[in-house]
């Protein structure tokens, strides 16, 4: 009896210790200019947020990123100032995506579009693959955003990428 009652304990922390870990990653870009943003984020399971199933013109924050910004930054014609900014994606169509910001931190969980979410100008993919986990980063562009430095999120099938510049 004691060893079943040792071997269920065993079973049960060996399913503790590999249960899917939220792990926390902090992403730091100097953008030409000097003006550093980073974006703090939990990588979240593709499975456990289901965009595709998310109401059109909603704001959805999947694990509630954090985009901060330390000056001014543009996003194409979208003026951002220094500050902290929940990062999320509103679905506008029944295929199309944009990344979006509101002011602050906000907790996970749905927002009805309001003033204070900006709608930042996105290129949407469905072709860049799968993301088995919520990825976000900073790189350069292609297609429309050449050249450009962007802000990328990845989730399941859905890629986001949005120009992120210093103000001149």
């Amino acid at each position: 009896m004691k060893r079943l009652i040792l071997l269920a304990m065993f079973l049960v922390a060996n399913g503790a210790l590999t249960a899917h870990p939220h792990i926390g990653k902090t992403v730091t870009a100097t953008l030409p200019g000097g003006t550093e943003v980073s974006v703090s984020y939990s990588m979240t399971p593709a499975g456990e947020v289901d965009p595709a199933a998310a109401p059109v013109d909603t704001f959805i924050n999947p694990w509630a990123p954090l985009l901060r910004v330390s000056q001014p930054v543009q996003s194409g014609s979208v003026d951002i100032p220094e500050g902290m900014y929940t990062l999320g994606l509103i679905k506008s169509s029944s295929g199309e995506w944009v990344l979006a910001l509101h002011p602050g931190r906000l907790r996970q969980k749905e927002i009805p579009l309001g003033p204070k979410v900006t709608r930042l100008d996105s290129v949407f993919s469905s072709s860049e693959g799968t993301a088995d986990h919520l990825v976000v980063d900073f790189g350069l562009g292609k297609d429309k955003l050449e050249g450009k430095v962007v802000v990328t999120f990845h989730l399941g099938s859905v890629h986001l990428a949005a120009e992120i510049a210093g103000k001149e």
